[in-house]
């Protein structure tokens, strides 16, 4: 099933490609509403201790800015734990998906498929470049990104002459997407993948950590 709106400014339409099991295979019951006492927060604040320990020595060494060596061992260290070759420190997840959006060549009017289900800065880096989003629906199980509904969008894209310049998979929620599948669909039709794992610091897919799987990835 797929569905166009226009934003809000009446400047581009935007899709959504839905991804539909068979429902003669499916079970469909009717639950009630399970209320619980307490709140699930999505990411809580973590402080290790050592903190204002790390502050002190920024101050004490004058390394304010621009940089530092803080920053230059967190990168050596995130990409020595991602198994990738570099990392480079930004101020957010968004700001850094907007830059893998700009180092693809991406430009005003240009398509770009994301995951429908996500954080809005996901999809941000691709209304800063006034491109146009198209929004690949979630598998039921783990509410990543289907790949049935990919190459739904794949083949919609390549009919009405619309190849994206990237495809956004994210890690939602830290459950890894199915990287097997999205993949090679990726690579049969020639576009890179820029993997936000804001959310899967720590998880790994069939022994390979998240973050490692794009052609470009995020964490925050």
């Amino acid at each position: 099933m797929r569905e166009m709106r226009m934003d809000m400014r009446g400047v581009f339409q935007t899709y959504r490609f839905r991804y539909r099991p068979n429902k003669s295979s499916q079970k469909y019951e009717e639950e009630g509403m399970i209320s619980v006492a307490f709140r699930i927060y999505l990411s809580p604040p973590h402080m290790g201790g050592r903190e204002m320990e790390y502050i002190k020595e920024a101050f004490d060494t004058n390394w304010i800015a621009p940089y530092g060596p803080s920053i230059n061992a967190f990168e050596e260290e995130m990409a020595s734990y991602a198994g990738v070759e570099s990392a480079l420190a930004l101020t957010s997840g968004t700001a850094a998906i907007h830059l893998a959006l700009r180092w693809m060549g991406v430009e005003p009017g240009d398509t770009v498929f994301c995951s429908d289900f996500t954080f809005i800065g996901s999809c941000g880096g691709i209304l800063y470049e006034r491109c146009e989003p198209v929004f690949i629906d979630s598998e039921p199980d783990s509410w990543n990104m289907s790949p049935v509904a990919l190459e739904k969008a794949f083949k919609w894209a390549k009919k009405e002459n619309k190849m994206p310049k990237a495809v956004i998979i994210v890690d939602l929620y830290g459950e890894s997407a199915d990287w097997d599948n999205l993949l090679p669909i990726c690579r049969k039709y020639g576009v890179p993948v820029i993997e936000d794992s804001a959310e899967a610091l720590g998880t790994e897919y069939k022994g390979k950590k998240c973050g490692s799987f794009g052609d470009m990835a995020v964490m925050s």
